[in-house]
């Protein structure tokens, strides 16, 4: 009876080289062992040498999206130098509708172009979306500025109640699509707007925009602590961030001190926040608002030269000591 190879540790051998392989077990050149042996050899040779093909493939794949990736970053700066070399020359002299036509126009062009990136190129495909995303925005946000203040002859709060609605919607449907932190970030921004032109209208309190502007952050920062809001590490930090930022510019006799106190809890609180969840990018943020808020405080209720600098003192070392407790723990589960 003729023996036969059975090949059940090299599934990629060749069939004429298994073919040959029996013919040879047949005539008694070699033995069923090491006809199995030489079998197994040549499949792992022939899956190293196909893995050796493939790796310098997948390199070349990837070098055609850098390279466009470059060029889209490339070009959209030359866009915007022709665009503000023109704007310096010639804006005083164009009437307001090919103002209007020519921001409408870079706004139309710069939100479709980054749809028209296509997704085979990966990561770097979605990085030059986003940026593209984000500058289509920000013309928007021009585009409606214009309108309102040329147009509809309104300036201030009433200029930013026309501009950051729509610009706010446009953000929104971009990060619907594309939820990266860039996307989240040119949504914020009008979001805050608007949240300022309303307080605006409704109260001529001079700590009405600071106010609005910590509301709507601690609130960013709520959604995106719940996973709403993505990507929810930026959502938080940034949230925090306008909190405290708009609570620092709170002004008025009576509230100014409220405002710190808003400040200095918002800014401890992402500390902590960033301590439970061992995040140095939230411990840097909060550490940010910590030395900004602070020392003013402290030179406002206690006077003294000393005074801002021991506080500084303190809280940096409190801050070095969290940080490396953070870098220290970081990963390891939370008890």
């Amino acid at each position: 009876m003729r023996a036969r190879i059975v090949h059940h540790a090299a599934p990629t051998t060749p069939t004429a080289l298994v073919a040959r392989l029996d013919d040879w077990v047949a005539a008694g050149l070699i033995t069923p062992d090491q006809g199995r042996a030489i079998a197994s050899h040549e499949a792992q040779a022939d899956r190293r040498a196909h893995q050796l093909r493939v790796v310098p493939a997948s390199d070349a794949a990837d070098a055609p999206s850098l390279v466009t990736e470059a060029l889209g970053y490339l070009g959209g700066v030359i866009m915007l130098v022709g665009a503000g070399l023109l704007v310096g020359m010639y804006w005083a002299d164009l009437s307001v509708a090919v103002r209007l036509v020519l921001v409408g126009v870079a706004a139309v062009a710069l939100v479709a172009a980054g749809s028209a990136v296509p997704d085979k190129f990966g990561a770097p495909a979605g990085r030059l979306r986003s940026v593209l995303w984000a500058l289509g925005v920000a013309a928007t946000g021009a585009f409606f500025t214009i309108f309102s203040v040329d147009v509809l002859d309104r300036t201030d709060e009433d200029a930013l109640i026309v501009l950051a609605p729509p610009t706010a919607i446009l953000a929104a449907v971009l990060w619907r699509l594309r939820r990266t932190w860039l996307q989240q970030l040119a949504l914020l921004v009008p979001v805050l707007l608007w949240a300022v032109a309303a307080a605006l209208q409704i109260s001529d309190a001079d700590s009405a925009p600071g106010l609005a502007m910590s509301v709507v952050g601690v609130a960013w920062a709520a959604i995106a602590w719940s996973g709403r809001l993505e990507p929810r590490e930026v959502g938080v930090a940034t949230g925090a961030f306008a909190a405290g930022f708009g609570a620092v510019t709170m002004s008025g006799s009576h509230i100014a001190g409220v405002g710190m106190l808003m400040a200095i809890a918002t800014a401890f609180a992402l500390v902590a926040l960033a301590l439970r969840e061992r995040n140095l990018a939230w411990l840097g943020v909060g550490a940010v608002l910590l030395l900004w808020t602070a020392p003013r405080a402290i030179v406002e209720w206690f006077p003294g030269q000393a005074s801002a600098a021991l506080t500084l003192l303190v809280t940096g070392g409190l801050l070095v000591g969290a940080a490396v407790w953070v870098a220290r723990h970081k990963g390891a589960p939370r008890t």
